[in-house]
């Protein structure tokens, strides 16, 4: 197989894998904030991953306000991505080494996922601060803003709790999820 050919099949499997990652992260977060289920965003996500997930949730249970059906399915495909992208990169990795990546990759785009709702939360709240998706965004980021919020106070009548917020996360990823990230790429190749 061809250098750009390999490159081109990387680009589209980590692509495809992390866009469905994605959404099916905003589905286990949506569920764990409570979120309004007659919102159209909360509601095309959860018809867009209920083929995958609903199957499972026969078998796992949800913890609490958890969708634990997704998150293991979150992992399930975690797991298939990088050993795809083993397979057209290295070889056979250690099957240890994987599922260490995968919980690394799915902590890494969980937080990215705040990250971008923090954000779009932000821009949206000098824009259009009454529409329905600042309201979901809201209650997306509350996790993370609330506390945040509690200690920082809004100064001249302006929330800036999103700057340290985005900058905790970015920390939370170079500190913690990032050595992850090599541990598991050590074990899975090295």
């Amino acid at each position: 197989m061809s250098d750009t050919l390999r490159a081109a099949l990387l680009f589209l499997v980590t692509t495809v894998f992390d866009l469905y990652l994605f959404i099916l992260i905003i589905r286990i977060i949506l569920a764990w904030v409570s979120a309004d289920i007659y919102n159209p965003i909360t509601q095309f996500v959860v018809k867009f991953t209920s083929f995958l997930v609903r199957p499972l949730k026969r078998y796992i249970p949800n913890f609490r306000d958890l969708e634990c059906a997704a998150v293991v399915l979150v992992l399930v495909i975690e797991i298939i991505k990088f050993l795809l992208i083993a397979f057209l990169s290295f070889g056979f990795p250690n099957v240890f080494g994987l599922v260490i990546l995968a919980i690394a990759d799915t902590i890494k785009l969980s937080i990215e996922t705040f990250f971008y709702a923090i954000l779009l939360q932000a821009i949206l709240s000098w824009i259009q601060p009454q529409s329905s998706i600042n309201r979901i965004l809201l209650q997306f980021t509350s996790p993370i803003m609330r506390p945040l919020q509690r200690i920082i106070p809004p100064i001249g009548g302006f929330d800036i709790s999103p700057i340290p917020a985005l900058i905790l996360l970015q920390l939370l990823i170079i500190i913690a999820v990032n050595p992850l990230m090599g541990f598991g790429l050590e074990v899975a190749f090295g």
